[in-house]
């Protein structure tokens, strides 16, 4: 449940804390107090559009902050703040997240009910997902079958159109096919080596000179002795001291590495060798994969790809009669699991219907309308045709489509004693104004069916009847005053005698009133047995 909500800087509240308790909690005071607000700063926190405008005169930032307990006495601190100059922040116990995140944290944490969610009633959509929400339908297993259907639909119409439309893709694929299996690509780093075969062809004789001296000055020199010689002739002395082993051992080592490295040198010598023939084959080599990569792809690596692609897309076409068979069979398959899943939801639809229907005349009958009749009416084609809700007020008249026989007060208590039939398992109801455009006798019902509902639930209630604030636990009243010029709300629990007072005031305008003071107490004392 809501245990505090701390607001600032929303509008008129400067600084707010209330704290609802359990049970049902009633949120009072003038016009333009600042009620609205409360609920406002709730719905931002509920992942809500918020505006700057909604930042206080003055302020450069706003902040609603709110700390739900749940049986477990585990707590969930949701907050948002918004700023004149960046995009709003969200956080979830003290941690950033996205608006998104609060939006789904809050979903069951608690739920707002406005005086304007009777209207929502009128469209067929919201009556159809109202009643798909009362018997607990889903719908994630059949969007996952259409999906899969959808994929499937694709996969059929990809493998070729027409018998002729198929017949001419294939001789294209395996056209492409050949021409790239013909030139025997050795693989997607042979561009690679063939520039750097002609990089090292086209400085051959730079090379071959530098090969040529340095095999000279290290293996076999003809003027002064080679250095291969002058490490020999180092062993040799060394050797006849009988003393320095281990230097003549390191000699021989060098002396091998020497002869390895002038063997590289030789092999690379012959591979030098001129071959005037060997140049334009490479260079030719290479215009032929250039003319590849400007069909098939940027890289050599592309081009083999699409050489796989288009075997793999030969063998399909090769095959389209078996493929094609076993998609459709899948396809049809689909269709069955999607027929069944919508026939379970139609007769989800059909039970649920007659039992929300029922539930609603007797809560419409415990709010002042003892004579209205309520049905829903379904299509018989299938969850696709309208989901129709059927009213009428009074005893007598012929049922007709909500949106066109109900007035503004009679939508208010409808959708009251939906909400009251259906209420979800959020801990946390809040009613903003839902009484709207009723009072008397009928505000007494609201009050009471409102109360009934806080038994298993949280239930904050803003209203300006005390018909229905005398139901409540608890009533914060909220008010406002003039601090150096500006205007500020305060919210403080009302009991006792201040109680009576406000009460005195929802009733007739005037605390003081000594006849309205006696009729809240009347109320208070008689709430039980209204």
């Amino acid at each position: 449940m809501l245990d505090e909500l701390h607001v600032t800087n929303f509008g008129v509240i400067e600084d707010l804390s209330i704290r609802p308790g359990p049970g049902m909690t009633v949120i009072s005071g003038e016009t333009g107090a600042g009620k609205t607000l409360i609920v406002g700063a709730l719905s931002v926190l509920g992942g809500q559009r918020a505006e700057a405008t909604l930042i206080r005169s003055g302020a450069m930032t706003a902040r609603a902050e709110a700390r739900f307990r749940d049986a477990s006495d585990r707590e969930t601190i949701l907050a948002r703040q918004l700023s004149t100059d960046d995009p709003s922040r969200a956080y979830i116990n003290g941690a950033i997240a996205r608006v998104a995140d609060l939006a789904n944290a809050s979903l069951d944490l608690f739920h707002i009910y406005g005086q304007h969610d009777a209207q929502v009633l009128l469209s067929p959509s919201a009556q159809a997902a109202t009643l798909d929400s009362f018997c607990s339908i889903g719908y994630g297993e059949l969007m996952e079958v259409k999906h899969k259907l959808a994929m499937a639909r694709e996969r059929l119409r990809s493998l070729g159109g027409d018998d002729r439309s198929r017949q001419r893709e294939l001789s294209i694929c395996q056209s492409e096919l050949e021409e790239i299996a013909s030139a025997r690509i050795e693989g997607p780093e042979e561009e690679l080596h063939i520039r750097e075969e002609l990089e090292l062809l086209s400085h051959a004789l730079d090379f071959r000179m530098a090969l040529e001296k340095a095999h000279s000055l290290l293996i076999e020199a003809e003027e002064l002795p080679a250095a291969m010689d002058q490490l020999g002739e180092a062993r040799r002395v060394l050797a006849n001291t009988g003393r320095y082993l281990d230097a003549v051992d390191q000699i021989s080592n060098q002396i091998e590495s020497l002869r390895e490295t002038g063997r590289e040198i030789r092999s690379e010598l012959e591979r030098l060798d001129p071959d005037p023939g060997r140049l334009e084959r490479l260079q030719n080599r290479l215009f032929e994969l250039s003319k590849l990569k400007r069909k098939y792809g940027d890289t050599l690596f592309d081009v083999l790809g699409h050489q796989k692609q288009m075997a793999a897309r030969i063998e399909e076409l090769l095959s389209y009669e078996t493929l094609a068979a076993g998609i459709e069979e899948e396809i049809e398959e689909h269709l069955m699991e999607i027929t069944r899943l919508e026939r379970r939801i139609l007769e989800a639809r059909k039970k649920g219907a007659t039992e929300l229907a029922e539930a609603v005349i007797r809560r419409l009958g415990a709010l002042s309308m003892p004579n209205a009749k309520f049905e829903i009416l379904l299509g018989d084609h299938g969850i696709g045709d309208p989901v129709s809700f059927m009213f009428s007020s009074n005893a007598g008249e012929k049922l007709g489509p909500v949106s066109k026989v109900a007035s503004g007060g009679e939508l208010s208590r409808l959708m009251l004693a939906i909400r009251l039939v259906s209420a979800s398992e959020v801990p946390t109801m809040i009613f903003d104004e839902v009484d709207a455009g009723v009072g008397g006798r009928t505000a007494l019902s609201i009050g009471k069916a409102l109360a009934e509902l806080a038994a298993g639930k949280q239930v904050i209630v803003v209203t300006h009847l005390a018909q229905v604030a005398v139901f409540a636990d608890r009533q914060i009243a909220i008010s406002k005053h003039l601090e150096a010029g500006r205007t500020l709300t305060i919210g403080r629990q009302v009991e006792g005698e201040e109680r009576i007072s406000e009460l005195a005031r929802m009733l007739s305008g005037h605390a003081d009133s000594e006849k309205a003071r006696e009729h809240a107490r009347e109320l208070l004392a008689k709430r039980g047995n209204l």
